[in-house]
């Protein structure tokens, strides 16, 4: 709520702010919703100059129509795809990671999403020249790991080390942190000053659901509260700074034989725009690899969601993957 103040638009002097506070009108809704006649015989304001600060306030801050047309024209040119490494991974999310929106991965413990999370940091590093904040709350992010990947995808060492450089880790092991290393980063951005080594385009979070889960349910009546804070806090640095936002979350079973769907509840599945759901599959050793599955689960653009496709990745990748994700907090319901 806009409070009323000397300059905040031309005519809106001290001297009627101060009139105008003392009949009780001290924010701009306070202002517009007045009427005026009334306002400038109690305050012994002139009614023209009243109607003139309100058009020019109106102006300022009243949210006007926009035609579909407009909107879509705007969604077009502020949408970049970032690519996530895996090409079958960019089939099944419409050529990949959209700006815009929030994207959550979601799987058990050993399913590949941190080895998804660290690929896809690579690959918008090192293909795209993009910056990345890498949000770890599960202590999973090891930089031994993702230079395993830049060596695999790029030769030149100099490449390497720049790639690596553009990747920024933010260690959060709460709620609290996490939502103060965003704050932060809005800050930045809201100030155009976000790093000397390029634009940040895309923010991965491993995981939301480690520092979420522990405020639900019992006596956390605020954990719903933050949790949706979190959501909007999210939602809107996707959009109103185009970029793409990446969480992991885990997956629970109602029963032993119950499918697999996503933690945090219902409030929550109306966050990502997007969901893949990661399973691992029996390794075939003999070819040195190990198979995981990724499935489509929810997407805002296709109407028929496509088969899950194959993720095929190195065994020493996955084998330090699958170590790191043991280590998470154990799969919830």
């Amino acid at each position: 709520m806009v409070v009323l103040r000397a300059g905040l638009c031309p005519g809106l002097t001290e001297e009627m702010i101060q009139l105008l506070r003392a009949n009780g009108i001290r924010t701009v809704v306070d202002f517009v919703s007045s009427d005026l006649e009334d306002v400038a015989q109690k305050c012994s304001l002139s009614y023209k100059a009243l109607v003139a600060v309100r058009r020019v306030l109106l102006a300022q801050f009243s949210a006007f129509p926009t035609n579909g047309a407009d909107l879509f024209e705007e969604l077009k040119s502020s949408t970049a795809i970032l690519p996530t490494g895996s090409p079958s991974l960019d089939q099944l999310l419409d050529s990949g990671l959209y700006t815009g929106e929030v994207t959550e991965l979601m799987g058990a413990p050993g399913s590949g999403k941190t080895q998804v999370c660290l690929g896809i940091a690579a690959s918008v590093s090192l293909g795209l020249k993009q910056h990345v904040l890498f949000l770890d709350s599960t202590g999973g992010f090891t930089a031994s790991r993702l230079y395993q990947i830049l060596r695999a995808r790029a030769e030149d060492g100099e490449e390497q080390l720049e790639a690596l450089q553009r990747i920024q880790v933010v260690r959060v092991f709460n709620i609290y942190e996490m939502l103060s290393a965003l704050q932060e980063l809005r800050d930045r951005l809201s100030q155009q000053v976000v790093s000397s080594v390029g634009p940040l385009k895309i923010v991965v979070i491993d995981s939301v659901s480690a520092v979420i889960y522990p405020l639900l349910g019992g006596k956390h009546s605020e954990g719903l509260a933050i949790m949706m804070q979190l959501a909007r806090e999210l939602k809107t640095l996707a959009k109103e700074f185009s970029l793409a936002v990446v969480v992991t979350n885990q997956v629970t079973r109602e029963s032993s034989t119950g499918p697999l769907k996503p933690a945090l509840g219902r409030s929550w599945s109306f966050v990502p725009s997007t969901r893949v759901l990661l399973e691992s599959k029996e390794a075939t050793w003999e070819k040195a690899t190990t198979q995981r599955v990724a499935s489509l689960a929810k997407s805002s653009r296709q109407v028929r969601l496509p088969g899950p496709v194959l993720l095929v990745m190195e065994e020493k990748l996955c084998d330090m993957d699958l170590a790191s994700e043991q280590r998470e907090a154990p799969s919830w319901g």
